[in-house]
């Protein structure tokens, strides 16, 4: 895959995910309520995570400028809530930070598992 296919995809993916987790914390939304289970902050890591791996898995380079943007989004996002009718919650934003970290390690890690293999292979004697 060319470097600006998987620049594309990094970027593209991260941005297309960034804007659905704007609309998603910022319209009105009918969380069904779990008892005990924090479901609101557990798709907040998640949301986050997904954000993210794109550029963790094609373009790591570029995942400083991601994940300081995350930072950002993630903080802006609770400081806008309450002004479209939602309540802007810090928990939030700490599971907003997890969820990066979560998605750069996932990343980073099937990132490396699939160069190893692809050595591997490479290395591998044909018959």
């Amino acid at each position: 895959m060319s470097f600006v296919a998987k620049q594309s995809i990094a970027f593209g993916g991260s941005l297309a995910l960034a804007l659905l987790i704007i609309w998603g914390t910022l319209t009105p939304q009918n969380i069904p309520d779990a008892g005990d289970l924090p479901v609101d902050k557990l798709l907040h890591a998640a949301a986050f995570a997904a954000y993210v791996l794109p550029t963790a898995l094609f373009y790591p380079r570029g995942l400083w400028f991601v994940l300081g943007f995350g930072v950002l989004l993630g903080a802006a996002i609770e400081l806008i809530q309450p002004a479209v009718g939602r309540s802007g919650d810090w928990a939030d934003f700490v599971a907003d930070i997890l969820g990066l970290a979560l998605g750069w390690s996932f990343g980073r890690t099937v990132a490396a598992l699939v160069r190893g293999k692809a050595r591997r292979d490479a290395d591998a004697p044909h018959s």
